[in-house]
């Protein structure tokens, strides 16, 4: 899809990095690059990412993950960045895949779980949230960018958080679902690992929901869209009343951010 191309970023440690700049807005100007960025956790990131990451101009990292996720792959400090930690997941019941070493708490994770369940996790995740609150009060304040923003794999939480941002800059939910499903192209090498690692450890198990649970899934970020369109009367209300991002707020952050 054009409006994809370039936007895609290798590094040695991230998966799933890529620059949200480049998508045409409901008044066809397009979000400027090198503002936000979005990504898996950084954990293994190298020197040579590290290097990439100041090059991009990249001041602030906002993580979305629990305690637990960020002390088993806590991210390496980066000089002159600041790194902002506020859990996402909510009153969700569960722990995030792939966030333990555990293959059991995984394996368990994917037998408790369904797809109608992951939907309603997405769903409510917008709503009276600190961590996107806090996200949005980054984003309105230029000086904060560029962002990175990310949790585990860079695909749930980091789904709705880029799907929150994009809508601020009135880019078309079409366009955000395009951005969502990206990831579907980018985990794959971390998917086929955590599969293998589960085969070994339930060799006769079905990873049928290993699967839907670990894919970007239209129907996840639809779900927020629905409860958004169920609760507001429009977008503008929803950003209005969520994070305080008035008409005219609005308005100037696009004047900033667009192009």
């Amino acid at each position: 899809m054009p409006q994809n191309t370039n936007r895609i970023i290798p590094l040695q440690g991230v998966l799933n990095f890529r620059d949200m700049g480049g998508y045409t807005t409901h008044c066809g100007k397009l979000v400027k690059r090198n503002l936000f960025f979005r990504s898996a956790n950084l954990a293994k990131m190298t020197p040579q990412d590290q290097q990439k990451l100041n090059k991009l101009g990249i001041k602030t990292i906002f993580d979305y993950r629990d305690d637990h996720e960020a002390e088993n792959q806590p991210t390496p400090p980066i000089d002159g960045v600041q790194n902002i930690r506020v859990p996402a997941k909510g009153a969700a019941p569960f722990k995030m895949p792939g966030a333990t070493k555990s293959q059991k708490v995984n394996f368990d994770f994917y037998k408790q779980i369904d797809t109608d369940m992951f939907a309603q996790f997405y769903a409510q995740m917008p709503f009276n949230n600190p961590s996107f609150q806090r996200l949005m009060q980054l984003v309105k304040d230029e000086n904060n960018l560029g962002l990175l923003h990310h949790c585990a794999v860079g695909k749930d939480r980091t789904g709705v958080g880029g799907a929150l941002i994009l809508l601020a800059l009135n880019v078309p939910r079409e366009t955000i679902m395009q951005d969502y499903l990206l990831t579907n192209n980018l985990l794959t090498p971390m998917i086929i690992q955590i599969e293998q690692k589960l085969k070994v450890a339930y060799p006769d198990a079905d990873l049928t929901m290993f699967h839907e649970i670990m894919s970007a899934n239209e129907k996840f970020l639809n779900a927020v869209f629905h409860e958004i369109d169920t609760r507001y009367e429009s977008d503008a209300d929803f950003l209005h009343d969520q994070f305080a991002i008035s008409k005219q707020l609005r308005g100037e952050l696009q004047a900033k951010y667009l192009e």
